[in-house]
């Protein structure tokens, strides 16, 4: 039996617990203590943590009520225990990505997994435009032209002895001339002749 009883000086009800109040798997009494309602069943921390919580993936603890419980794809981890694989920085509010369902920080995932610049040799970054060609890849501001070092971008271009050119300095650099006038001309051209 509950008493409701009403505090004529404050806005507030009081409700005074005359039965008893025990948790639902160890019958303790629960008075005084803290405890977590399941389904409208009270339960004392202690079997609300053994019957319900999950286990870290990492070192096998239970996650308490009373702590963060992180979960990725079915599985759980302590935000102590939620790290990047290669370099141990926490994960916790921070992009993360997975291969073969271990954990990494952008960072180390990109370092290890992306391309890398033919270029420059540095990490072309998920997300970040780039430029590929034959098997390789370029960040886009090093997809340059060898000879003036301007991005060659989605512009036609020639690569030779693996140099990339833009047309205006392949025909430049390689174009045949004729001896009179010195204009350029195509290799075939029967007007022109090289020496």
């Amino acid at each position: 039996v509950t008493d409701l009883v009403i505090c004529p000086t404050a806005d507030y009800r009081v409700v005074k617990m005359t039965e008893s109040y025990d948790c639902t798997e160890c019958k303790e009494s629960l008075f005084g203590l803290k405890y977590i309602l399941k389904e409208t069943n009270p339960y004392c921390v202690k079997c609300y943590d053994d019957l319900f919580s999950n286990n870290c993936e990492v070192c096998q603890k239970v996650i308490g009520c009373t702590s963060k419980d992180l979960s990725y794809k079915g599985r759980h981890w302590h935000s102590e225990c939620f790290l990047c694989i290669k370099c141990s920085q926490s994960l916790v509010d921070r992009p993360f990505a997975t291969k073969d369902e271990l954990l990494m920080c952008v960072e180390c995932y990109s370092s290890e997994y992306s391309s890398k610049c033919h270029s420059c040799l540095k990490t072309i970054m998920p997300g970040s435009k780039k430029m590929e060609h034959k098997g390789n890849s370029w960040h886009k501001n090093c997809f340059t032209c060898n000879r003036c070092q301007q991005p060659i971008g989605t512009r036609s271009f020639i690569q030779k002895d693996a140099n990339n050119y833009c047309m205006p300095c392949y025909e430049k650099q390689f174009a045949l001339q004729c001896v009179t006038c010195k204009k350029q001309y195509a290799q075939n051209a029967p007007e022109h002749t090289s020496l």
